[in-house]
């Protein structure tokens, strides 16, 4: 019982701070990737660009799962488990956890750029860990919430890889200004960390500032937009 309280008050903690713990993790990486750097590997840029389609997958997916969500389910809720609804259509017809699966998607990319396997390894051990920790105390929530039925919808569909046979349509309309609300903090999550990348990277060369002001200019430019885009959203569209 005791045990249980304990897996308890982690999986509310971790799920409280989900936003803010990786980060903690991501400043490691940055470190890794500093003492990382491959002296004249030409192929360093097309790596990172790799990465960061990989990155926009997971992306896309965090898209059409919110987009097509219902009021109440799929949000960014701090502090304490919260739904109204329980989404079954769309990509929560062939996963329970599309928005962690999708978050999986885009840091693993991420983890990559530090350029150790020891660091990559770290992050699929504390990801598991995470997330593990995490769905344990939303699913205890939503079989209470729910009951029967979402015991039914669990039964039948994974909980982490897809099982895209069993599609099931969403009935609603995609929500743009939604996604756009709502996913602003992820946009520019991506690429403000991937830009620091390219500061640990250029930091770890050596470069001067023109060499990493030539050779970044589209890290600057997505960095600068989607920071811009995150404060419209945040001053304008979120008090709409």
């Amino acid at each position: 019982m005791m045990l249980k309280q304990n897996d308890e008050k982690i999986g509310n903690f971790l799920f409280r701070y989900r936003g803010e713990i990786p980060v903690l993790f991501l400043i490691i990486g940055l470190y890794v990737r500093y003492n990382h750097y491959l002296a004249g590997n030409q192929y360093d840029s097309y790596y990172d660009y790799a990465c960061l389609f990989v990155s926009l997958l997971g992306l896309a997916m965090r898209v059409h799962a919110v987009g097509y969500s219902p009021k109440g389910t799929s949000g960014r809720n701090t502090g304490r488990q919260l739904a109204t609804n329980l989404n079954m259509t769309g990509l929560y017809s062939v996963v329970r956890h599309p928005l962690y699966l999708a978050n999986f998607i885009i840091w693993l990319p991420i983890a990559m750029l530090s350029y150790s396997t020891l660091f990559c390894l770290a992050f699929l051990i504390f990801f598991i860990w995470f997330y593990v920790k995490i769905i344990q105390v939303e699913e205890e929530y939503l079989e209470k919430k729910f009951g029967f039925m979402y015991l039914e919808w669990k039964h039948q569909t994974p909980a982490f890889f897809p099982n895209f046979h069993q599609y099931d349509k969403s009935y609603m309309a995609f929500n743009w200004k939604k996604v756009l609300r709502k996913e602003k903090n992820g946009i520019a999550a991506i690429f403000v960390t991937y830009f620091f990348f390219q500061v640990a990277h250029a930091l770890g060369s050596h470069q001067s500032v023109i060499i990493f002001l030539s050779e970044n200019a589209f890290w600057i430019i997505m960095m600068i937009a989607s920071v811009s885009y995150y404060f419209v959203m945040k001053v304008f569209i979120s008090k709409s």
